[in-house]
């Protein structure tokens, strides 16, 4: 199951006894586990019912033992293991953790999170299995609209459709960083009880790490603005400048190899096959060999190479190296 479809579970059934909740999505292991520490502990009881471990730092059999030990208060314990894969557990170890998986303790509810959780090796090819196991990943565009909406709800507003669109457009398939933009939303919108796209359009910045071909798209339209935006857009996400140099030096000579492959009568079902590319990259070349000229890209290479000297020669500062490599592109003529 998803991490969403047992956040939902929670919401109506009784906790299992086992959770694994693995993934590279941290948001929603936190989450998952808010929403048991919720369910399951109070203050009165918290410090009888509820024990952590890293499991780094301790023994399997330390988690056990905490999870079979009784509560004096009563109720079901809340035993947490954080990072599992980060411990190479022997076999001994490993049997006697999924004995306990087996036949767990029924006041108690273990729940193990790892990032990673290789199915080739036995330990997490059965934890994989298991009922309480939830892989927290970010959703689908259309599930975290959903859930966008519904944490709107429970927050007494209304987020409407194009709304969350909107969001997920803006900020990317990133819940955590999603949630943050929906409080910011419903501050701004006061005691309005429906959070529509021009709210989101105020309050929500455009964060969402643009394709490098819109780039180029910018660059051939000689729109600065458009280009600059997208250029300090992958800044922003820490890319680094050698690097995305080297991406738009890419494109340009996936353009132009393309473009010699078009005027030899080349198919374009083959131009993939004879260039040894996906078939997504040449089709996507395609749509930009007839908006270049050979003039233009030839100068885009001159530029390009001079951006590539003064990255690696001199002290300039890389960010300003390429916004004027960007105004060169495009002032080219052609």
């Amino acid at each position: 199951m998803t991490a969403l479809e047992i956040i939902q579970q929670l919401e109506t059934a009784s906790p299992q006894p086992v959770y694994f909740l693995y993934g590279e999505e941290d948001f929603f292991q936190r989450e998952l586990v808010a929403a048991l520490t919720r369910r399951l502990i109070t203050p009165d009881n918290r410090d009888f019912n509820y024990e952590s471990f890293d499991a780094k730092s301790s023994a399997v059999e330390t988690w056990i033992e905490a999870a079979q030990t009784l509560s004096f208060l009563g109720g079901i314990k809340l035993v947490l293991v954080r990072g599992l894969d980060e411990r190479t557990l022997d076999d001994k170890e490993v049997k006697r953790l999924l004995d306990y998986v087996d036949d767990p303790a029924p006041e108690a509810c273990l729940v193990m999170t790892a990032r990673k959780a290789d199915r080739k090796r036995k330990l997490y090819k059965a934890l994989t299995k298991i009922p309480g196991a939830a892989e927290c990943a970010s959703p689908k565009e259309p599930a975290l609209a959903a859930w966008l909406r519904q944490r709107a709800k429970n927050a007494g507003k209304t987020l409407t459709a194009e709304a969350a669109r909107q969001m997920i457009g803006r900020v990317g398939l990133k819940p955590g960083q999603l949630v943050s933009e929906l409080e910011k939303v419903i501050t701004f919108a006061g005691k309005t009880k429906t959070l529509d796209d021009r709210a989101v359009a105020e309050v929500v910045g455009e964060t969402r790490l643009e394709n490098v071909f819109d780039l180029t798209d910018a660059l051939k339209a000689k729109n600065t603005a458009r280009a600059l935006r997208i250029l300090n857009n992958h800044l922003g996400h820490g890319e680094e400048p050698v690097k995305l140099l080297g991406t738009i030096a890419w494109q340009y000579r996936l353009i132009w190899e393309v473009k010699h492959h078009q005027s030899t009568g080349t198919p374009s079902s083959r131009i993939a096959q004879k260039m040894g590319v996906h078939p997504f990259m040449a089709e996507k070349a395609l749509q930009y060999t007839g908006k270049f000229s050979a003039a233009q890209l030839r100068e885009g290479f001159r530029n390009l190479s001079w951006a590539d000297r003064e990255l690696k020669s001199t002290g300039r500062a890389p960010e300003g190296i390429l916004k004027t490599l960007v105004l060169r592109l495009c002032s080219a003529g052609g």
